[in-house]
């Protein structure tokens, strides 16, 4: 039944083609607060053709679409994903980001070019694709789906809330799945045991008692004697970080910790083994790591949470020109990623005393939203079944100990299931311009998700419920 099933999915890749293109063709971006809701729309009756009951639930932000496939399995599987995307303005896109167009892309072959080919359209549209595949071969799902989107991009604020209100029928299943396209451009695969959290803030100076020009900006003369908002959000900042921005200097920053195990040196020297550091780094777009060695760079992607200033606002930058200016006001947008052993609460509050400790209790800290994310062990029974599905698709995967990508993993550990995540297929350039899928790679998805069900279903280990 299985090889009829990756039949059909082999046979109907333009079915599977147009379905990207038509999710990414609908505007869905949340920073825009633009079409998420007719594509929460879209996505609930997609569910319902192809036979599941779907449904829009109002969030705290942006809708959650809640769908089910109950075909009287022993086993459900819950899959999670997410609907909406970033901002596309970038100028430097080759197509329309919202066009979708499939076109030969670089050195990479045919494309799909759009916003969302990597992050997260690709793969949302696999799923359904996947599900129509069992459909159209006649074949009955083997396990039952919960199907659970977002609109993530400014922090899942809609999800906690759900998870804990859905949290007794969310319990049906017995392991989540976080589909993501991993696969490199040269073709490796790629495992990801666990993910990191994700915590956005601002740290805002403003002129005050302590000093600064009260009533409005003034004139750069005065530099000498009246206190800059700047210099000092500044130099909160560069107290923040490790000499040669190497970790976080913040003291109790890490809380409890999650210590690298033998188990988890092994992966990261296997991955200095395996993984071309020069193909990676051009696939990054990047010169060189902070770190000296690659397998240094590995563990601390991998095991350090990262401290990153996504913008700075103060004063005037005009390009060909200057204006002589001493800033009332001073702000940083900050991204945290918190990880196995911390808490949001834990975390700012040592941002805090650390800031008051160093003299800057002038800055304020305005928190926007946070989670903390998780990760799994590589014998536990799901991760032995996708690594399996991996290998019966004709793939050795790379295993990584944890991605720096930010998902709300311990959301769904601590509804008592395992979680996984990844499938082939090569896409990059997430939140940037000429975000991309490759196709020759993505033929290989769909396929793979129909193998990892099946997996899933048949084995013997795990709880059934």
């Amino acid at each position: 039944m299985l090889e009829s099933v990756l039949s059909t999915a082999q046979a109907d890749f333009d079915r599977h083609v147009e379905r990207l293109q038509r999710y990414i063709r609908h505007k869905s971006v949340s920073a825009e607060n633009a079409g998420n809701e007719e594509m929460a729309a879209m996505v609930a009756a997609d569910i319902n053709a192809l036979g599941g009951k779907g449904r829009v639930v109002p969030g705290v932000d942006f809708p959650i679409v809640y769908g089910r496939f109950d075909v009287g399995a022993p086993r459900t599987v819950l899959i999670h994903s997410m609907y909406d995307t970033t901002p596309a303005d970038e100028p430097a896109w080759v197509v329309p980001p919202f066009e979708a167009r499939r076109m030969n892309f670089e050195s990479f072959g045919e494309c799909i070019v759009g916003r969302g080919a990597e992050d997260t359209k690709g793969p949302a549209a696999a799923i359904f694709n996947m599900i129509e595949s069992y459909k159209r071969a006649n074949a009955p799902l083997p396990v039952n789906l919960i199907v659970l989107f977002e609109a993530s991009e400014l922090g899942s604020k809609s999800l906690p809330p759900f998870v804990k209100a859905h949290a007794a029928e969310l319990k049906d299943a017995s392991v989540a799945y976080w589909p993501w396209l991993t696969q490199s451009a040269d073709g490796r695969a790629t495992i990801w045991l666990g993910a990191k959290g994700l915590t956005t803030l601002k740290l805002r100076v403003k002129a005050g008692e302590w000093g600064g020009p009260a009533r409005s900006d003034i004139h750069g003369l005065h530099s000498t004697w009246v206190a800059s908002p700047a210099q000092r959000l500044v130099a909160a900042l560069a107290s923040l970080k490790t000499a040669g921005d190497l970790d976080v200097a913040i003291e109790g920053y890490y809380g409890d910790g999650d210590p690298v195990t033998a188990e988890d040196e092994e992966l990261v020297q296997a991955l200095a083994r395996r993984v071309d550091e020069g193909a990676l780094r051009k696939e990054l777009g990047i010169a060189r790591f902070k770190q000296d060695k690659f397998a240094d760079a590995i563990r601390a992607h991998c095991f350090q949470s990262e401290l990153n200033i996504s913008g700075l606002q103060s004063g005037y930058v005009i390009e060909n020109g200057h204006k002589v200016v001493l800033s009332r006001e001073a702000t940083a947008s900050l991204d945290l990623r918190p990880l196995d052993g911390m808490t949001v609460e834990q975390a700012i509050s040592a941002l805090r005393r650390h800031l008051d400790k160093h003299g800057f209790p002038e800055v304020e800290i305005e928190l926007l939203n946070g989670y903390v994310g998780g990760r799994m062990p590589v014998s536990n029974w799901a991760v032995r079944e996708l690594i399996g599905a991996y290998r019966d698709s004709g793939h050795d995967p790379d295993i990584w100990p944890r991605t720096a990508a930010a998902i709300a993993v311990e959301l769904f550990k601590d509804l008592g299931m395992p979680w996984i995540a990844t499938c082939p297929g090569h896409a990059a350039r997430k939140h940037s311009a000429n975000e991309y899928v490759q196709l020759s790679s993505y033929r290989d998805t769909v396929p793979f998700m129909c193998r990892l069900m099946w997996r899933l279903a048949h084995c013997e280990e795990g709880a059934r419920r």
